[in-house]
């Protein structure tokens, strides 16, 4: 084949004489056994890039990664397009999210059934594409079907692409649906955060014997002038930017993120090492609410299901709130009861916030289980996380909160928040008790008693102020 179509143009190639008939030295439509491992094929040199040559080989995981103009995704259709004319092969082609056909991979398939000359195999339907062989594409979203993809059990192929963007529940339930003698994971993914579960679960701790590979624009021997020009002119104006958009490396932070490191390293005061230091803190605070998020897990053991956000919230006569523990952990419905209000004794509390989307009126009972006159507020999210998140995020800007002490993974749950939504890989449960907490008592009173205090405040400080 002398002429291959560049993936990462964005251009069509030359004529169809110029890519030369790859597809006529293909076996016949029909042959090939169905099921089970598919036998190595064989390819002219230059069909894919070097790194990534190991695709047509057996193995139950293959996982390409890395930056923008790598060919990644070119080459995972290309091989896919192979395989399944070598033999009948139910390919599955997923991603997180997929509101229409035109979200899919399947122009990508149809462009290089055109390029490699497969159209007398396969024929590119508005849905699907099928091969005279009976081999079969279909496309799927992930987030909102997650009970079609259960019924895909008899695929022999899933290729999951963006799969930065999957999250661990799609994944939990994708990967054990794929359970056919021989069949395979393919995953293709842009690295964006180290959290990401896609990253953990195929980088950081591989499957045994996956094949995993990195690739960057610099294993495309097809990368085109144009991209070039792009991968430079951003590397001299953004380079962190720079490093994961084309090098393929991990952000060290959210884009668009509603916290930072250092909005909380501007608003943090010592945590209180004795009883007393904590009475002297207790003096200073107007009201203390236990805010807590609860979740369906069974106890510690319970890895699968998220933790119980227990998070102790105080608002002083300063008008600054403050975080004063976070208690989150992985609790029994009895256990989480009785941690709700071992924190609430040791703070004094005033109310017990909780969420009630999970467990409805169970959240309450459980609670008055433990202590039958707890005062307790139930609370509904009737808006999206950011949407709650971002005028909390505002408090924070203008210095209305702060952290009494450190709290490394409510903080780096927090930061994982972005105008375009949570990027963590789990619910942030820390979080989200923290906002309800800072919710009722900095931003449910408002114009209330405490706005009036807050700003009786700064009257009285700008009043000192002069009068030095």
């Amino acid at each position: 084949m002398t002429g291959i179509r560049k993936p990462a143009t964005g251009r069509r190639s030359g004529s169809r004489g110029e890519r030369g008939s790859f597809g006529a030295d293909l076996p016949p439509a029909g042959s090939g056994g169905a099921g089970g491992k598919h036998d190595p094929v064989s390819l002219p040199a230059g069909m894919l890039p070097v790194k990534l040559a190991g695709l047509l080989a057996p193995s139950r995981y293959k996982i390409a990664y890395g930056g923008r103009g790598s060919a990644k995704s070119w080459s995972m259709a290309r091989a896919l397009l192979l395989l399944g004319a070598q033999k009948p092969l139910r390919i599955l082609c997923v991603r997180e999210f997929q509101n229409s056909l035109g979200e899919s991979v399947h122009r990508l398939l149809a462009e290089q059934i055109e390029e490699l000359q497969l159209s007398h195999i396969y024929t590119v339907r508005k849905a699907s594409i099928t091969g005279a062989n009976g081999t079969e594409f279909v496309f799927a979203g992930l987030r909102h079907n997650i009970s079609k993809i259960k019924s895909f059990e008899g695929a022999d192929i899933v290729w999951v692409e963006e799969g930065q963007t999957v999250s661990k529940r799609s994944f939990d339930v994708l990967i054990p649906t794929i359970r056919k003698p021989g069949s395979e994971i393919w995953v293709t993914f842009n690295p964006d955060l180290e959290e990401d579960d896609v990253h953990q679960r195929f980088v950081v701790c591989p499957p045994a014997g996956a094949m995993v590979q990195q690739i960057n624009w610099r294993d495309n021997p097809w990368f085109s002038a144009e991209l070039r020009a792009e991968k430079d002119h951003l590397q001299t104006r953004d380079i962190e930017a720079y490093e994961n958009v084309w090098e393929g490396r991990c952000r060290s932070h959210v884009m668009g993120a509603l916290w930072s490191k250092e909005i909380f390293a501007a608003n943090r005061q010592s945590r209180p090492e004795t009883v007393e230091e904590r009475e002297l803190l207790l003096e200073t605070l107007r009201r203390v609410v236990i805010a807590v998020d609860p979740s369906g897990c069974a106890g510690e053991s319970d890895k699968r299901s998220d933790e119980v956000g227990i998070v102790a919230v105080g608002l002083g006569h300063d008008g600054i709130g403050r975080i004063l523990e976070d208690a989150t952990g992985r609790y029994a419905p009895d256990g989480w009861a009785k941690k709700v209000l071992e924190v609430f004794d040791r703070w004094k509390g005033d109310k017990i916030v909780a969420e009630k989307n999970f467990g409805g009126a169970m959240v309450e009972s459980t609670i008055r289980t433990a202590r039958k006159l707890a005062p307790v507020k139930l609370v509904s999210a009737s808006r999206g996380k950011v949407q709650r998140a971002e005028p909390v995020a505002a408090l924070y800007a203008q210095g209305k909160v702060r952290h009494v002490g450190h709290f490394a993974e409510l903080e780096r749950q927090q930061c994982l928040f972005s105008t375009s939504g949570y990027r963590g890989p789990r619910s942030p449960d820390r979080a989200d008790a923290a906002i309800w907490g800072l919710t009722e008592l900095m931003l449910e009173e408002a114009p209330g008693e405490a706005l009036f205090e807050y700003y009786e405040g700064l009257l009285a400080e700008k009043t000192a102020d002069e009068a030095a």
